[in-house]
């Protein structure tokens, strides 16, 4: 029996399936080269302000009345999860199109195969750790002001919320960066105000597609303030354990993050947009 050829790959068939050790690398490659662009001086100034503002915040709180730690937690969830991380995003994730466009490297990316897809997620995880660093340290400055008891307890606590509030909110803001770049800090806001903080907060179904109803469910459990909250605050918070709550946004940030990636693979900017 005479065995049939095999035919080997084309050359422009490997080329538009390249393999998972490349595409991770050309990821970790886009993550680095954001990471440099946000360790400038002005980035890191920018970053040391958000950092400080928390702890002046608390500072300027404690010196004129004294508050317990039930109020502390609850200032510092404000001021860093909800506030400090959705800024931050806003600042590193939404010009993630707008840039190679101004910059006139777009239609490089556009071209190379994976390209698209390997920006959005290399600058989604430059965000997020960005953003994250940024965030801890103003946890750290803050706990430091307030010196509330038990703070190892809310150092974990608050790392785990912060995490999850830069992987969702990065999520959550890539969508309009791909669908209008050219406005994207202006409909990011827009978004943060309407889904996160005004339909967050609703008492229906809508609130199930938020990041903020995770997060103060997941603080609500933790704190165990569960028990003591009125019947008409528990509207806000959902009756799930913590674990299903940090799945429930992994799977919000896996469906958001492959809708940005559709829409950005099949996108065309005309030449008056990318100029």
């Amino acid at each position: 029996m005479i065995n049939s050829p095999q035919i080997a790959p084309s050359r422009d068939q490997l080329q538009n399936h390249p393999s998972e050790d490349n595409r991770l690398a050309a990821i970790r490659a886009v993550t680095g080269f954001q990471l440099s662009r946000l360790l400038t001086r002005p980035r890191l100034a920018m970053g040391l302000a958000g950092a400080i503002f928390p702890a002046a915040v608390m500072f300027a709180v404690t010196r004129t009345a004294s508050i317990d730690r039930n109020m502390t937690v609850v200032m510092i969830y404000a001021l860093i999860p909800e506030a400090l991380c959705v800024l931050g995003l806003l600042v590193t994730m939404c010009p993630v199109v707008a840039d190679e466009l101004e910059r006139g490297t777009w239609i490089h990316i556009a071209v190379r195969p994976g390209g698209r897809q390997n920006l959005l997620l290399g600058t989604f995880a430059a965000a997020v750790l960005w953003t994250a660093a940024v965030s801890f340290t103003a946890l750290m400055l803050t706990l430091l002001v307030a010196q509330p008891t038990q703070p190892i307890g809310l150092i974990v606590m608050f790392s785990v919320l912060i995490g999850l509030s830069c992987v969702g909110r990065a999520a959550l803001f890539a969508l309009p960066a791909v669908i209008l770049p050219k406005r994207a800090l202006i409909a990011s806001v827009g978004v943060a105000l309407i889904v996160e903080y005004f339909a967050g907060l609703l008492p229906a179904v809508v609130n199930q597609i938020t990041v903020s109803l995770r997060l103060r469910s997941l603080l609500v459990e933790w704190m165990e303030w569960r028990q003591e909250m009125p019947i008409e605050m528990t509207l806000f918070v959902d009756d799930y354990s913590a674990p299903v709550q940090v799945i429930a946004v992994c799977i919000l940030v896996f469906v958001l993050l492959a809708t940005a990636i559709f829409i950005l693979n099949h996108r065309q900017f005309p030449p008056s947009v990318e100029n």
